[in-house]
């Protein structure tokens, strides 16, 4: 194998697979990635055998061939050489040589036989999506994802094709964001109308997504193949082993009875939150709401530490009342929203509170809303 590449397009591919390759992994070939020289192109493959990356960037191929090589030792090499263009020549023993300017390296790596079968997918018969549609509903949902890796059913995003919508969902039990697009399968949003496709996307998948670029038509292809889930943007296809579990129906948890209305800026809120934490249980996070007619008071009161209190202007004529709620969670809803003000639909200190954005449909293209849990106060 040998091959001259521009230094930018092999960095930018490389930094790609570096989220997907396994760094403490027991089976060594798991830390390359595959290289791969042929027709004018060098593709580059990463697993770790549940999530694959396969991309690719024009090259220069004198002798095409193959062979796998430390995917953070490769990258920092290439991140570091000059910006001219690479050479690299595959020499005896596995051995690889890499040279740009006057820079030159010889790295150790493994036969290309070796590395683990690749999944194959079929694409033709996919959806397609706008790409930062699907941008955007992942990173309004993925922190609602549960870290506890035995509850399987809930270490991932569920996404629903429908007619009428593209809908997106997580939870770890405690609380939930769930986004919709109204009109995402009929704006190009899903190729075949009058079809459903309900898929659950891992954790690690989700965070890929957020890395990958389209190509002109701006759409990502995504779909089912086998046991596969595929997403495809220009040379980038992303493949990700289905977990086969049963999503919660989220649609129960969200409470129709909440008849307390409270409008709020959400920066300020959020910076309130923020500091008043800073006292609170580092275990249970969980701050008291105390609200009133033109004002929400948030404290919080620690044993070991001492207690906050401050007053944040509020939209709401109703009768006062409290809940607790873990700061955390109200931090990480008012971070992902982008409007400048937030409602939030409660009824009492034992009911879930319901986060949405203070805003019309036409000024946002998408349907958001948020669950958090009540926590017993001390």
């Amino acid at each position: 194998m040998e091959l001259i590449v521009g230094k930018a397009e092999l960095q930018k591919e490389l930094q790609l697979c570096q989220g997907v390759v396994e760094k403490r992994s027991t089976i060594p070939i798991l830390s390359n990635v595959l290289l791969k020289a042929a027709d004018g192109r060098l593709q580059i493959a990463a697993t770790d055998l549940d999530v694959t990356i396969l991309s690719s960037c024009a090259a220069r191929v004198t002798t095409p061939g193959g062979v796998t090589i430390e995917a953070k030792r490769l990258f920092d090499i290439v991140r570091s050489l000059p910006d001219e263009d690479v050479h690299i020549a595959l020499q005896e023993n596995n051995s690889v040589q890499i040279e740009a300017g006057t820079a030159k390296f010889r790295l150790l790596g493994l036969p290309a036989e070796d590395y683990p079968t690749l999944p194959s997918v079929n694409v033709a018969d996919a959806y397609t999506l706008p790409l930062n549609e699907l941008k955007t509903m992942v990173s309004k949902v993925k922190f609602a994802i549960t870290h506890e890796e035995t509850r399987f059913q809930l270490n991932g995003a569920l996404l629903k094709v429908q007619p009428s919508k593209m809908e997106m969902v997580a939870t770890d039990g405690h609380r939930m964001a769930l986004i919709n697009f109204p009109q995402g399968s009929t704006g190009g949003g899903g190729k075949k109308k009058g079809t459903d496709l309900t898929i659950l996307i891992p954790r690690k998948a989700l965070d890929e997504i957020l890395r990958l670029e389209t190509g002109e038509d701006g759409n990502v292809a995504f779909g089912v193949s086998e046991n596969q889930l595929f997403f495809e943007a220009g040379d980038r296809r992303l493949m990700a082993r289905m977990i086969d579990v049963n999503f919660p129906n989220y649609m129960e948890v969200i409470a129709r009875d909440n008849d307390r209305k409270v409008f709020v800026d959400r920066e300020r809120l959020l910076a309130t939150i923020r500091r008043i934490s800073l006292v609170a249980n580092e275990r249970t996070r969980a701050v008291r709401f105390d609200f009133a007619p033109g004002k929400l008071t948030v404290s919080s009161t620690n044993p070991e530490l001492g207690d906050a209190r401050e007053t944040v202007p509020i939209d709401y004529a109703g009768n006062p009342f409290h809940v607790g709620l873990n700061a955390a969670y109200v931090t990480d809803f008012l971070s992902a929203v982008d409007t400048p003000s937030v409602s939030l639909d409660l009824k009492d200190e034992n009911s879930q509170c319901i986060g949405r954005p203070a805003s019309t449909s036409e000024d946002l293209p998408y349907d958001y809303l948020y669950v958090v849990m009540p926590m017993r106060l001390a």
